[in-house]
């Protein structure tokens, strides 16, 4: 029995699902035309409304216009590199036909590359954009049906997919649902083939759970304390271009991106210059008093005034010396609409905290950056794996490659950028994904057209040689044992027995000469 009984209750999702389920059946989304015009189409969405898309996503998070092209230009990357490399995606691929059975010499095998179904993709609020439709390139590149549920915390990016979608993509394979807790505990009672989540640990859980109740495969992007260490050999121009990299990672988006350095390792003999130049980068950016780097138009701010507060309350709670930063109230991000100062935190380092406090136990997704010395490689890697032994990624800035390969041979993430941050994101022929706790799966390029693909294994039995199959009754007692020799021992030590053996044992009864074999 392939699916288990129905017995919840209707669901109000049940007639979208099933519509989306009749299009899939109908075979229209296996067909490479409709894959390369609905990629097309998803391109043509981000071309045409691009003025549209960047103004929702900075009325959601603010910062500089130049904001709306980290959101925009992942999907169409995507898209272009999915439509140029579709035709050998989705080839069947033929492999070695191996079994160690002589009657099969003549058979073929081979991987075809199916669609898993009807998919499901719960996008965040950080990069509402990108982590909405980059996903659905890799789902429709699969030739699945898919259906998107943006977050309800970006409120004005999720209206306008909600907009644009169903005026440019397939409504009768592609939807856009709507909605906060209530409707996405909706959505997650019904069967998908495949569910894609990016967020938060605690709502993965919740989400896994749901996938278990129909067995579901599951993607789940999600985050942990990302590291950086800074060993001894950064000095001079080395340290600026670290001090430059950190700091774009870390203060783009206002530190609410996954992959963004969560704390900073730094060797003691370069501590110090580091936290010169990364507090004097801070203010050359964004304005050398805390009255300026308010008021500037490139810093963006944070979702909504629950995540000012909690980022608020790490900063209360450490044991760290600030060193920039730190000056915000939490009354200045309560209530009503959102004002150019409200759920503004300025870019903050805080200075050696204690392991224990909230701020290196918890993922910060803010501006706030937690620094700590150390004297060497090895008590970085102790605190790296004793914070969190499973980042989403893990950035070593280091000139010595002994030291770069030690670290990374003693330490866990889902990828590595060595002497620069985030960048590992952006190649498409990288897989990207976490590991532990940091999540599980796959996504960009063919890694994730792979994630919404079915693997399915065919063999083409020969007809030309009339052999018989695999025995399975009668067989002489002999047959085991000369089995056992040749799949478990190796034909050639068989062989060789043999034909060294043929003189003592001459043409005599099968069941005596296999049996001596054997032993």
């Amino acid at each position: 029995m392939c699916r288990p009984t129905n017995t919840r209750k209707t669901n109000v999702y049940d007639p979208m699902l099933s519509e989306l389920r009749s299009t899939f059946a109908s075979n229209k989304t296996k067909e490479l035309s409709w894959r390369r015009e609905q990629l097309r189409q998803l391109k043509r969405m981000v071309h045409e409304n691009h003025e549209q898309l960047t103004a929702a996503i900075r009325a959601d998070l603010g910062g500089y216009k130049m904001r709306g092209i980290f959101d925009l230009m992942g999907s169409v990357k995507e898209a272009d590199h999915a439509l140029k490399n579709l035709d050998r995606w989705t080839k069947p691929k033929r492999v070695t036909h191996d079994d160690g059975l002589p009657i099969n010499v003549l058979s073929k095998s081979e991987i075809r590359y199916e669609a898993k179904g009807v998919v499901l993709i719960i996008s965040p609020w950080n990069y509402p954009i990108e982590l909405a439709l980059t996903p659905l390139v890799s789902a429709i590149a699969a030739g699945n049906c898919a259906v998107i549920k943006p977050s309800e915390i970006s409120v004005n990016s999720t209206a306008a997919l909600a907009e644009l979608i169903p005026r440019y993509m397939d409504q009768t394979a592609i939807r856009v649902e709507c909605g906060a807790v209530e409707e996405t505990t909706l959505l997650l009672q019904l069967r998908w083939d495949h569910i894609m989540y990016t967020g938060n640990g605690a709502v993965a859980r919740i989400v896994m759970a749901a996938a278990a109740r129909h067995l579901t495969p599951v993607t789940l992007e999600l985050g942990g304390k990302s590291p950086v260490y800074i060993d001894e050999s950064c000095v001079g121009s080395k340290m600026d271009l670290a001090v430059e990299r950190i700091s774009f990672a870390k203060w783009t988006n206002a530190g609410q991106t996954c992959v963004a350095p969560d704390y900073v390792l730094v060797h003691e003999k370069v501590k110090k210059t580091f936290l010169e130049k990364m507090e004097a980068q801070a203010k050359a950016a964004f304005g050398e008093t805390e009255a300026l780097r308010k008021k500037s138009p490139d810093f963006c701010r944070i979702i909504n005034a629950r995540h000012t507060a909690r980022l608020l309350n790490l900063v209360s709670s450490t044991s760290a010396k600030t060193v920039i930063g730190g000056e915000f109230a939490p009354e200045s991000s309560c209530g009503g609409e959102k004002e150019t100062d409200q759920n503004y935190v300025p870019p903050t380092i805080l200075l050696e905290p204690e392991l224990s406090d909230a701020v290196m136990r918890e993922e910060i997704f803010g501006p706030l950056l937690p620094v700590l010395g150390v004297s060497s490689a090895e008590e970085a890697v102790k605190t790296i794996n004793t914070v969190c032994d499973t980042p989403l990624a893990l950035y070593v800035y280091s000139e010595n490659n002994s030291a770069v390969e030690s670290i990374l041979g003693k330490t866990r993430s889902g990828g590595v950028c060595v002497n620069s941050s985030i960048e590992q994101f952006l190649n498409h022929h990288l897989p990207f994904g976490g590991v532990g706790a940091s999540g599980m799966g796959m996504s960009h390029g063919k890694h994730g057209f792979d994630e919404f693909t079915h693997k399915r294994s065919v063999m083409h039995k020969d007809t030309t040689l009339v052999t018989a199959g695999v025995p399975y009754h009668h067989t002489p007692l002999w047959l085991y044992d000369a089995a056992v020799t040749h799949f478990i021992g190796g034909y050639w030590n068989w062989a060789s027995k043999a034909v060294s053996s043929m003189a003592s044992f001459g043409v005599g009864a099968p069941d005596e000469v296999y049996m001596k074999l054997a032993c």
